[in-house]
């Protein structure tokens, strides 16, 4: 079982909140379904400091824990994601979609993980990460237990069959990086580049 984590492509394009207040709206999605989802407006960054094109992404950047999907992506991949969590809508230039991962598996192993803690005891980070495979079982995408105060943000972690699949689909512009492997061989990344805006 290899289990890989999103990762930014160089020079791909990000999209970020508006309103700064709005970042800790995605820092404390817990894993949870949203019954009052109030959608934030978005801002694309098409280009970089310099004035360079950025490149054209299906999956326009944030971070690791949030998985923002635009038209071509949700068509593809709803019926792959939605069995793991929902499709909240954003507002920007265009239509875009963030999926909220609700499929929580306690699959860490602490005991074998390299992991900083806070004085509480509380996991802060994990250095070194070791999951239980049993534990996951069939999910193929999932996050890890979060703390209440949304201290500790979970990743979005997939299996190796669902980062295949989004490479099949002809889907541009994401990378994963290799976090947990229970094979012996495998790559460490896997990235599908998008092109530069104005030749997608």
């Amino acid at each position: 079982m290899k289990i890989y984590v999103p990762s930014v492509v160089e020079g791909q394009e990000w999209v970020l909140p508006e309103q700064t207040d709005d970042y800790r709206l995605f820092a404390t999605l817990g894993g949870r379904s949203q019954k009052r989802w109030r959608s934030p407006r978005m801002k694309f960054l098409h280009e970089q400091e310099d004035g360079t094109p950025r490149l054209y992404s299906d999956f326009p950047w944030l971070g690791e824990h949030v998985l923002i999907l635009r038209a071509t992506a949700l068509k593809s991949l709803r019926p792959i994601l939605e069995r793991y969590g929902e499709f909240l809508s954003l507002r920007g230039d265009e239509p875009i979609w963030l999926f909220n991962v609700t499929t929580v598996v306690d699959a860490l192993d602490e005991e074998r993980s390299r992991i900083v803690r806070f004085d509480d005891g509380g996991i802060m980070t994990i250095e070194n990460l070791v999951l239980r495979a049993e534990a996951i079982g069939g999910a193929e995408i999932f996050k890890l237990p979060e703390r209440a105060d949304g201290v500790r943000v979970s990743d979005i972690y997939l299996q190796d069959t669902i980062v295949r699949q989004i490479g099949e689909l002809g889907l541009k512009g994401i990378a994963f990086e290799l976090v947990w492997n229970d094979e012996t061989v495998g790559r460490d990344r896997i990235e599908y580049r998008g092109e530069a805006i104005g030749q997608a």
